[in-house]
Order: C-alpha cells, then structure tokens, then sequence
C-alpha cells in the first residue's frame, strides 16, 4: 500500500507490503527497510528494523501520533487524510477524550487541583521524558473531578492522570 505521511513537518512517500505475519518491507522515500515486530502493549511496540532491534513509544494525538525512538521524538500523520479534514467541518467526537503521556515518562507539575474549572487546552500535567517536557492539556472546558498523579510520580502512556468531568453533562465522568 501507498502512503503520504507527515513526519514532524516534512510529508514522505511510503510503501509498505505485508511481507508475514508481524512482518513487512518498508520504503520511505530512498531507504529500504525490512521490518519485523511485536506489541509489547497498547502503547509500546518492539521493533526489529534491517536487524537492530528498537523499542517504540506510540500515543494517539488528535489527528496523529505520537511516536518516540531512541529519544527522538516524531509526530505522525496521515498527508491525505489531513487534506480531507481542512476541506470539512469538525463534527462531534472529533476531539481526544483522553489525555496520556506519550511515553514513560516522570510528572514535573500538576496546575490542578480538584474541584478546579479548566479550559480546553489549558495545562493539567506536565511531564518529562528523555530530557524534555511535555505540556498535557485538558481536552475540554470541565471540572476537575479527581487527580490521580503527584509531582515526581512515574506514569505511562494510558495512564489516567486526572479525571474532568466535561461541562453540561449531568452525569457520568470523562478522563484526562
């Protein structure tokens, strides 16, 4: 299969061909790559890439993802389907519900406390990870109902760090 990826800002051709199970033959751009891999869980994948073997770090994000290797740090997107979405309107779930840390990482601040009215896109936590800081944002105008994370703490990707109840529900509490 064909496809346009946006890699941080620069946008890629890639090919890739299922070449097994848990296999596949990758080019991108000019280089070649022979790929094998394993998930370790819902947001690690080890990799064996042209025989060096890697662990990956991949974290939903909007209308990408999150994916860190050896402390580089990458923001995949779909060039194409980026295309469609500018041309249409953003309709009804097309916000994140959930706010993780896109990998393993160590909580250097909480700005909220329970019972705190936030914003969308207003700082909730901010982390750490190979030496750089990652600003998490609440996802949308709500209560602080819960925070489940404290200064120094270690946390992973799907990890819950504070619990919003989203503003105008009478019942029932989303996560961040």
């Amino acid at each position: 299969m064909d496809y346009r990826l946006k890699i941080n800002e620069e946008t890629l051709p890639v090919e890739v061909e299922k070449d097994g199970e848990e296999k596949i033959k990758a080019v991108i751009g000019e280089n070649r790559f022979d790929v094998s891999y394993t998930a370790v869980n819902d947001h690690q994948i080890h990799l064996n890439v042209n025989g060096q073997g890697v662990n990956a770090y991949v974290s939903d994000q909007g209308n990408g993802k999150i994916i860190a290797i050896r402390g580089k740090v990458y923001f995949v997107q779909d060039a194409d389907q980026l295309e469609q979405t500018r041309t249409r309107k953003k309709g009804l779930g097309s916000d994140p519900t959930e706010v993780t840390p896109p990998m393993p990482a160590l909580v250097i601040s909480v700005p909220v406390s329970e019972g705190d009215v936030v914003e969308k896109g207003q700082p909730v936590v901010i982390v750490s990870a190979m030496k750089m800081e990652t600003t998490l944002v609440a996802p949308f105008n709500g209560t602080v109902k819960k925070v489940n994370v404290a200064e120094g703490d270690k946390v992973m990707p799907g990890d819950i760090l504070v619990d919003i109840e989203k503003a105008g529900l009478d019942a029932g509490d989303e996560s961040v």
